[in-house]
């Protein structure tokens, strides 16, 4: 979609105001706060409404070059044309109680152009020197061609997530603020990539101490729904892994050269471990066994909590639950969630550990009663 000198739209603005109406097609449409946010987020200004109209007749015009019949003059408003005209157009405006919304009305998946969406491509680029010249139509049928095929895979996304969100409910444990997140992973993984290091303003999660870290990435670790960074700490000058929700601020030290050990894999640093080691030396896999009672038994039988899992049936329907894992006092505040219902067989030092977080919280509940 090339540059429009008239309106001076870019492509990317085009393109996002036409993915918002789609996506608020299902409910209602878009209005024109809508669309001037959507111009403002890739445009970085605010936009008139006679350029929001030119927009929405631009895309208008890609999908069907008759959509507004004869050439107006400058300045002639469209909200005098028939509706049923209107009704043709891929965008088309509807007012109800005062309330002027943009629609998405095309219908993609039927008629669809027989002609193969690569050899389009091909072809207008066969054209692209002429365009100008002598073969503009036929480019601008080209150009249609992909245009046309790229919404429709476009349009059937946003039914299908219209579809899954309307009988489809996923909750759970999330970031609070996943576009953090997002940004995170983008600069960590630039910086893999361009072999630098990042320095991190980062808040320690056992005591709230905000400290400042220069730090080696070696990659990305995704455990229990949560991101880590996983690299060299060069204020401890040792292997560390860092919540990425916890890191206030990330950025890459250009001036900076880093690469990671030849030896270093980091399913292997941590396929094995519950969580996430901290430590510089996770040390050898060991085996815990537990014993689960009847009840929590069938939760054990359909889930899978670790690679390392296996299951023995016991008398009266319990269970015995081996892991072999690394980093297994992680799995204590795990194991309090099941109360009762579970016991910790081995090894003893897991064991003990267990009984004195029982003991502890019990003692806040104590306090409370006699306080």
């Amino acid at each position: 979609m090339p540059y429009n000198p008239k309106t001076g739209d870019h492509p990317e603005a085009v393109v996002k105001i036409l993915l918002t109406v789609i996506e608020k097609t299902p409910s209602g449409g878009a209005t024109l706060d809508d669309l001037k946010a959507a111009y403002r987020e890739v445009k970085d200004r605010e936009p008139s409404n006679k350029t929001i109209s030119r927009i929405i007749k631009r895309i208008n015009l890609l999908f069907d070059p008759l959509a507004y019949g004869e050439k107006k003059e400058e300045g002639e408003e469209d909200g005098h044309e028939e509706k049923a005209e209107a009704r043709s157009r891929a965008i088309s405006v509807r007012k109800k109680n005062g309330r002027v919304t943009y629609i998405f009305t095309e219908n993609l998946e039927k008629g669809k152009s027989p002609l193969d969406p690569g050899l389009a491509f091909l072809m207008a680029l066969c054209l692209y020197s002429q365009q100008r010249i002598m073969f503009s139509e036929q480019f601008e049928v080209m150009m249609k061609i992909i245009f046309e095929d790229i919404l429709r895979k476009v349009v059937n996304w946003y039914r299908l997530r219209h579809e899954i969100e309307r009988y489809v409910f996923v909750s759970g444990y999330a970031p609070a603020k996943p576009a953090e997140n997002l940004r995170h992973i983008e600069d960590i993984l630039s910086a893999l990539r361009r072999k630098k290091r990042v320095k991190i303003t980062y808040c320690r999660a056992y005591d709230g101490e905000v400290t400042r870290r220069e730090v080696e990435p070696y990659g990305l670790l995704c455990r229990h729904n949560v991101w880590y960074l996983a690299g060299k700490c060069f204020e401890k000058n040792e292997q560390r892994v860092f919540r990425l929700d916890h890191i206030r601020r990330l950025e890459i030290v250009e001036n900076s050269v880093a690469s990671v050990p030849s030896d270093f894999s980091l399913k292997e640093a941590y396929g094995q471990a519950w969580g996430v080691w901290t430590e510089c030396q996770p040390g050898k896999p060991e085996t815990v066994r537990l014993r689960v009672g009847k009840g929590l038994a069938e939760k054990f039988r359909v889930t899978r909590y670790h690679e390392s899992q296996v299951n023995k049936e016991l008398p009266g329907g319990e269970l015995e639950v081996t892991f072999t894992v690394t980093g297994a006092e992680e799995m204590v505040p795990w194991l309090m969630t099941w109360g009762p219902t579970l016991e910790v067989v081995e090894p003893h030092w897991l064991r003990e550990a267990f009984v004195a977080n029982l003991v502890e919280t019990l003692k806040n509940y104590i306090d409370y009663k006699t306080g």
